[in-house]
C-alpha cells in the first residue's frame, strides 16, 4: 500500500507556503480589475442618483408648463357655517354675497296611527308609492310581510326611492318613509289599498292622506348679489361659471374668488428646489479636493459636465415677446448664484404673479418653435438628458459595457491562473522529489563511508 505523502516532507520545502505567494503574484492583474469594476459601480450609482433629481426637474418643469399651474382659483368664504366654495379655474374673479334663505331638504312623512309592537299586523293589499315626477312603485302586502316590521322591509326591498324606519317615540311606533331625492322633486306620494282583512290595523293607514309631513320637500331658495335662485340641492354648481357652492345653513356670507397665487409660487418653488438638489448633486459626484488631492466619482466626466453646463445654460435662457417686459427668471425675482444654484426673491416673485400685466405663465410655458418658456425647454432637456436615449443611457450603457468586459477578463484570467497554479504545484512536487531522492542518496553514500574500513599504522 502506498504510504502517505505531503508536499515538502521529503525535501523539506515549503511547497504550499511558495505556490500561494506565487498565485499571489500572479493575481494582481485581477486586483486591478477589480478596483476598475469598483470605480465604474461607483460611477453607475452616481447617474442612478444624478437620474432622480434630474427627474424631479422635469416633473416640476412639466407642472410649469401646463396653465391650470397659472389660472387656479380660490374661493374664500365670510362665514363657513353658512356655506362653503370651490372655484375653477373658469370663474371670474370678484366678490358675491350669498344670502341662503332655505335649505333643500329630504322630504319625510310618518304614519299617524299608534302601533303597540313592530309585530302589529294589517291587511293585505298593495301600497302605491310615488317620489315626484318618478314612475310609481307597487308593494305588495300579504300575509308574508303584513307586519309593521314587514312593511318597512318590504318597501325597503322593493327600489322605490325612499327609505322605510321604525322609529319609537317611547309610548309608540311609527313607520318613517325619507325621500331619497332632495328638495321638491322627492316629494312623497302613497297611495294604499286594503285588498283583503284579518289584520289589527288598515293599510289606509299608511296613506299619504294621514301621513304626517315630518320634514317638507323645500328646495334651496338663495340669492346671489341679489338675484333670487331656487335649485333642489345644497350643492350648487351651474348658477356663477366655475363656483361650487354648499349650502349648509341658512344665513349670509360673502365668497371672494381670487387668481390661486399661492399654487403658482408653490409650484415655482419645488422647480426651484428640485434645480439647485442637481446642481449639488452634480457639484458633489464631480469635486476635485485640492488639498486632498482626492476625485469624486465624476471628476472630469465629461457627460457630467454637458450636464452641467446644460442647467446652467437654460437657467440663464431668455423668452421673447412676453407681455410685462419679463424674459428671464430673474425678471420675476429667481437669480442665479454664484455657486450656480437658484434664489427666489419671494417679495419679486410675489409682485410678478400679482400684476396682471406680467404674463409669467408665458415666461414658462410657452409653447411658440424657436421661442419656448423656460419650463418647456427645461422639459425637453431632461428627456434628452435622462430619456430612454438620452445622455446618462448612453453613458450607463458604456459603463455597464466595460464592466461585463471587465467580468469577462477576469473570468479569463482565473482560468488560467487554475493552469499555472496546478503546473507551478507540479513543478516544485517534481523539486520535492529530486530532492528527496537526492537526500536518500547522500545519506546512503555517508553511512557506506563511515562503514569503510580505517587504515591503521604502528
Amino acid at each position: 500500500m502506498a504510504g502517505l505523502s505531503s508536499p515538502g516532507i521529503g525535501s523539506g520545502l515549503d511547497v504550499s507556503g511558495i505556490v500561494t505567494q506565487l498565485m499571489t503574484l500572479e493575481k494582481r492583474p485581477i486586483a486591478g480589475l477589480n478596483t476598475r469594476e469598483a470605480g465604474f459601480q461607483a460611477k453607475l450609482t452616481a447617474y442612478g442618483s444624478l437620474k432622480g433629481v434630474l427627474s424631479s426637474v422635469q416633473s416640476t418643469a412639466k407642472a410649469l408648463t401646463l396653465a391650470t399651474t397659472f389660472t387656479s382659483r380660490t374661493a374664500a368664504v365670510s362665514d363657513a357655517t353658512v356655506l362653503a366654495a370651490s372655484a375653477e379655474t373658469t370663474a371670474a374673479v370678484g366678490s358675491y354675497s350669498i344670502a341662503v334663505t332655505q335649505l333643500a331638504k329630504f322630504h319625510a312623512v310618518r304614519s299617524d296611527t299608534n302601533y303597540a309592537a313592530t309585530t302589529d299586523t294589517f291587511n293585505t293589499g298593495t301600497l302605491a308609492i310615488k317620489v315626484g315626477a318618478g314612475d310609481t312603485v307597487n308593494v305588495t302586502i300579504d300575509s308574508n310581510n303584513n307586519t309593521l316590521a314587514g312593511i318597512r322591509q318590504a318597501i325597503n326591498d322593493a327600489g322605490a326611492g325612499v327609505t322605510a324606519s321604525i322609529v319609537n317615540d317611547g309610548g309608540t311606533n311609527r313607520l318613517l318613509l325619507t325621500s331619497k331625492t332632495l328638495g321638491a322633486a322627492g316629494a312623497i306620494t302613497v297611495t294604499a289599498t286594503d285588498s283583503g282583512s284579518g289584520g289589527t290595523h288598515a293599510l289606509s293607514g299608511l296613506d299619504s292622506s294621514v301621513l304626517v309631513a315630518t320634514q317638507t320637500a323645500d328646495d334651496a331658495e338663495f340669492s346671489v348679489n341679489g338675484f333670487e335662485v331656487t335649485r333642489s340641492s345644497n350643492t350648487i354648481g351651474d348658477v356663477v361659471e366655475g363656483l361650487t357652492l354648499n349650502l349648509t345653513k341658512v344665513g349670509t356670507s360673502n365668497v371672494t374668488i381670487s387668481v390661486n397665487t399661492g399654487a403658482t409660487t408653490a409650484a415655482i418653488n419645488g422647480f426651484v428646489k428640485a434645480y439647485n438638489d442637481t446642481v449639488k448633486q452634480l457639484q458633489s459626484a464631480s469635486a476635485y479636493n485640492a488639498a486632498t488631492k482626492v476625485a469624486s466619482v465624476l471628476t472630469g466626466d465629461s457627460t457630467a459636465r454637458s450636464i452641467s453646463t446644460q442647467m446652467r445654460t437654460l437657467a440663464q435662457s431668455t423668452v421673447l415677446g412676453v407681455g410685462g417686459g419679463i424674459a428671464t427668471l430673474s425678471s420675476i425675482g429667481i437669480a442665479l448664484q454664484k455657486d450656480g444654484t437658484l434664489l427666489v426673491d419671494s417679495t419679486k416673485l410675489a409682485a410678478a404673479l400679482a400684476d396682471p400685466a406680467k404674463d409669467v405663465a408665458a415666461l414658462f410655458s410657452a409653447t411658440t418653435v424657436g421661442n419656448q418658456g423656460i419650463a418647456v425647454r427645461f422639459n425637453n432637456a431632461m428627456e434628452g438628458i435622462i430619456g430612454s436615449t438620452g445622455l446618462i443611457a448612453s453613458r450607463t450603457e458604456g459603463i455597464a459595457a466595460s464592466i461585463k468586459d471587465i467580468s469577462n477578463r477576469r473570468e479569463a484570467i482565473t482560468l488560467r491562473l487554475t493552469k499555472i497554479e496546478a503546473r507551478y504545484r507540479a513543478q516544485f512536487t517534481a523539486l520535492d522529489g529530486l530532492i528527496a531522492g537526492m537526500n536518500k542518496t547522500s545519506e546512503f553514500l555517508t553511512q557506506q563511508l563511515a562503514n569503510l574500513p580505517v587504515n591503521s599504522s604502528n
